[in-house]
């Protein structure tokens, strides 16, 4: 195996104005507490070449996914490896506004067109870069329950506190890590809608822990946020961010530490470890919500002429770590169970994760048995999520891919 990586900065100018994703309408940006990056980890074995692309961005739609493709198809690099491409949003509240809801009032866009532009060229140039220095390495896998650290605001009994591990080795130099990648359900958003500050939230603490103390860098991914999987905190403050983010990086650094699960020298044209399997699917978009949206020419409207969108999941595999890739939210009670369908011992997987907000947003993801559309949307109570997500359809649809797919893997 074969691993690379590379990052960069994306942090918006503050030359004009930057409207605060997530919360609520007309959060200016008023200074950086710290950078957003894109960060982008290679892995190639003797069949295949993948990149997982984390944005610390609230969402990218599957057109702007897609869009970033097309870019790096004129490649002579990107053509020769022909890999396959995972972006998925982190989801800060507190970055721009890459999907247009937050602007300065409900009926007008936060999109920033000019810094779309350029953010394309970045994510497509790390991209690429990730793959140009391509290093032998191993691999160590394993999960760890978290604690204390999360909360389900909407159903308070359904909890996954689960943080999922994977860490490159250098394979020339004994525990030399090359890249260590961190997966978490829970939003980044311990500041709230009254902070100014474009903050990665816990998650750059986080990172800038897991890198100091190992010397190599580190890659966060959401998990099956939805629900609300939100920070169990009291003052939204950013100590109560940087011991969030330095609690999740001392106890996943230990638990690798700890563990020689799956842990294996691969060296490139001996084994193939790495796959990954896409299965498209269509839900119906319901939400009025969505449809006011469409018409005010907030969000693109993507829907086909019989009021469908289309969109996409992924299965991968890196060693027996087997990740699912959902575009939006999951919550928790379908990501659970997700996990379990993962770990079946039939099909090979010693450590399961989710990938989510991956090459699309389609906002909350939810059990049709919990699915129950408020009478008034703009007073949800107890069902915000259902006045973000674009209906009943989507979470059956979901599952029912990565079914097909993972029925594929009990017959190889």
């Amino acid at each position: 195996m074969k691993v690379g990586y590379a990052q960069n900065i994306i942090t918006p100018s503050l030359d004009k104005p930057v409207w605060l994703a997530g919360f609520e309408n007309n959060r200016r940006a008023e200074t950086i507490h710290d950078d957003l990056y894109v960060r982008a980890l290679a892995t190639q074995d003797d069949k295949s070449t993948l990149v997982l692309v984390a944005l610390d961005l609230i969402g990218f739609f599957r057109q702007d996914v897609y869009e970033v493709l097309e870019t790096l198809k004129v490649s002579e690099t990107f053509r020769v490896l022909s890999p396959h491409v995972v972006i998925a949003s982190v989801h800060p509240h507190h970055g721009p506004d890459t999907m247009g809801l937050w602007g300065p009032d409900d009926k007008t866009s936060g999109v920033d067109l000019d810094y779309m532009s350029a953010l394309k060229e970045k994510i497509a140039a790390t991209i690429l870069s990730s793959l140009s220095d391509l290093k032998p390495a191993s691999v160590k896998t394993t999960s760890v329950h978290v604690p204390g650290l999360a909360k389900n605001a909407r159903n308070p009994e359904i909890l996954d506190d689960e943080l999922t591990l994977l860490q490159f080795l250098n394979a020339k130099r004994e525990n030399c890590p090359l890249v260590t990648f961190f997966n978490f359900p829970c939003h980044p958003e311990v500041l709230w809608m009254d902070n100014p500050h474009i903050t990665a939230d816990y998650v750059g603490y986080l990172r800038d822990e897991v890198e100091k103390r190992t010397g190599a860098p580190c890659i966060f991914f959401a998990g099956g946020l939805g629900g609300m999987m939100t920070p169990d905190v009291k003052d939204h403050s950013f100590e109560e961010a940087e011991f969030m983010g330095k609690k999740l990086a001392e106890e996943g650094l230990k638990a690798l530490q700890i563990t020689d699960h799956g842990q294996q020298t691969m060296v490139d044209g001996q084994s193939s470890i790495v796959s990954i399997q896409k299965k498209e699917i269509k839900a119906k978009l319901t939400n009025p919500l969505y449809k006011i949206a469409f018409w005010r020419k907030l969000l693109p409207d993507v829907r086909d002429k019989n009021g469908y969108i289309h969109s996409e999941v992924n299965l991968i595999k890196i060693g027996d770590l087997w990740l699912a890739t959902i575009p939006g939210e999951l919550l928790p009670n379908l990501g659970l169970s997700l996990k379990a369908q993962l770990l079946d011992a039939s099909r090979g997987a010693g450590v399961a994760g989710i990938i989510g907000l991956a090459n699309d947003e389609l906002g909350y993801i939810l059990p049709v048995e919990d699915f129950k559309y408020p009478w008034n949307p703009f007073k949800p109570g107890k069902h915000y999520e259902e006045t973000n997500s674009i209906g009943k359809g989507v979470a059956p649809a979901v599952i029912s891919a990565l079914d097909e797919l993972l029925e594929g893997e009990r017959h190889v």
